[in-house]
């Protein structure tokens, strides 16, 4: 996008939520696929709530003490939302099936691993999953073990050897590879594998607090300018991909209309 100061990102990213909140007057649901609005919806909404909480918080922490790791967490689920809409967005019908149904594959997931620690040796584990079972997965065991039964085929895989394997996520492909289907392998590549040293904690995050001075670093909770910059950059060029793909999906808003909010904020430097 256009080369903006750190104030004409934090503009751009707010007139972006503010054409992304005209969905409050509601989204034609001009689609056969079941569930298919409410899911884009949801994923519009994630992404501009992602986008407000950034804004709220730099109008709360200011610059100065803006907390940029973890705003930088924050848009990293902006981009993965923005790619897991539009590869959903490739074959509705499909996906959106296989996204809802992977819930069940979750549920038995989770139920697991609470069963499990029931007779867990620590007291700590084994006391609050055993009245967590008692009183959430008990009276639900036999309902998730019959839904995961007639899901559990389409996200499971059997190797050249014959082995199989049940998927770790519901399209059985890594954010890369979705990326990659949906034309996004260049911002995966330069924006989402930085923004995942926030998300894993790697040392880019804890260099974030290291400040270099004349007498020696020392270790300091304040943001840096760049850092401020990168993280509205990021947030609004993700935020604006997923608006032209909903406009596109749903007549919401013109593909000019979402590049005006940089284009305005830019004849005005």
């Amino acid at each position: 996008m256009l080369s903006l100061t750190v104030d004409q990102h934090k503009e751009v990213l707010q007139q972006l939520v503010n054409l992304g909140e005209r969905i409050s007057n509601g989204v034609p649901d001009n689609h056969l696929e079941i569930g298919y609005t409410s899911l884009m919806v949801s994923f519009l909404l994630h992404n501009l709530t992602a986008a407000r909480s950034i804004v709220q918080l730099s109008n709360s922490f200011g610059d100065e003490w803006f907390p940029a790791s973890v705003c930088y967490t924050i848009a990293r689920t902006m981009f993965e939302v923005d790619v897991t809409a539009h590869y959903i967005a490739k074959s509705p019908a499909e996906h959106v099936r296989q996204y809802i149904d992977f819930t069940a594959v979750l549920n038995k997931k989770e139920m697991g691993a609470c069963k499990k620690n029931r007779n867990s040796e620590k007291p700590g584990w084994q006391e609050p999953m055993e009245s967590l079972w008692q009183n959430y997965w008990a009276n639900r065991e036999s309902e998730i073990e019959r839904k995961y039964k007639i899901v559990i085929p389409q996200f499971t895989r059997t190797d050249k050897k014959g082995k199989t394997s049940v998927f770790q996520n519901w399209s059985g492909k890594t954010i890369l590879q979705m990326a990659s289907e949906v034309d996004h392998t260049e911002a995966y590549d330069v924006f989402y594998s930085e923004l995942s040293s926030f998300a894993h904690a790697n040392v880019r995050l804890a260099d974030r607090y290291l400040q270099h001075r004349t007498d020696g670093p020392v270790w300091s909770q304040k943001a840096r300018e760049f850092d401020v910059g990168n993280v509205f950059r990021y947030a609004a060029n993700f935020l604006t991909c997923h608006l032209e793909l909903f406009g596109q999906q749903f007549n919401t808003w013109t593909e000019t209309e979402v590049s005006d909010c940089w284009k305005d904020t830019s004849s005005r430097a």
